[in-house]
């Protein structure tokens, strides 16, 4: 990430600080902190599988809209890419990864079940939630690892800066504070597309998804 990039990354990190602690005031509002790992695979390159690890962290703030829905708001750093094997070895012919990382912005709304009553009702959360929305992203930067050339030939350069796609997902709180998710992600567009090139590098088109696992703290 060069110096500019770092400079506007930390900019919308104070904003969105500031814009999370004045939601969190609210009594309909709660915001808090997501950290979690990414497993990804790109449809279109030379590998199959979830074999790209990476991290994801960010901050979250739900809005309650109902007894039992609530729309959330998140930022995120969110890695991405894909790989040849999930632990590459000294024996693999053609080893190859990318690492892609992006800032992410998922809405999404949740539908809340299984009433956990506390000592007051203040202290009352729900156990479980299911959730289901959009997410946009922003590409800051792309590391290639190729010792064949194919994969150096697309990415970074021939990749779109930005992207949009769905997310489902499921949490479980153990208490209501902590909580742990489990999302799936996928992009409703290309992250290369051979049609927008003449000559083209690459004759198929990449499409990104990956899994989310993470914990979130809600104050």
């Amino acid at each position: 990430m060069n110096y500019q990039a770092q400079l506007r990354f930390f900019f919308f990190l104070l904003v969105s600080l500031t814009f999370w602690q004045n939601m969190a005031a609210q009594p309909r509002f709660r915001a808090g902190a997501v950290a979690g790992l990414t497993a990804s695979q790109i449809d279109g390159d030379l590998s199959a599988g979830y074999n790209k690890l990476g991290l994801t962290a960010g901050l979250r703030v739900v809005g309650r809209l109902k007894e039992k829905t609530e729309a959330s708001l998140e930022f995120l750093f969110s890695q991405r890419g894909c790989q040849n094997e999930l632990i590459q070895g000294d024996f693999d012919q053609y080893p190859f990864s990318l690492r892609l990382n992006y800032v992410e912005v998922p809405i999404q709304w949740h539908y809340k079940d299984w009433l956990i009553e506390g000592d007051d009702e203040k202290d009352n959360f729900y156990r479980v939630s299911f959730n289901a929305g959009l997410s946009y992203s922003r590409l800051i930067n792309a590391k290639v690892d190729d010792d064949n050339s194919w994969l150096s030939g697309v990415a970074p350069d021939f990749l779109k800066k930005n992207d949009f796609g769905f997310c489902l997902g499921f949490n479980f709180f153990a208490n209501r504070h902590l909580g742990f998710t489990f999302r799936f992600y996928r992009s409703v567009m290309f992250m290369y597309n051979p049609k927008d090139w003449n000559p083209a590098p690459a004759q198929r088109g990449w499409n990104l998804h990956c899994l989310n696992f993470q914990a979130v703290y809600l104050l």
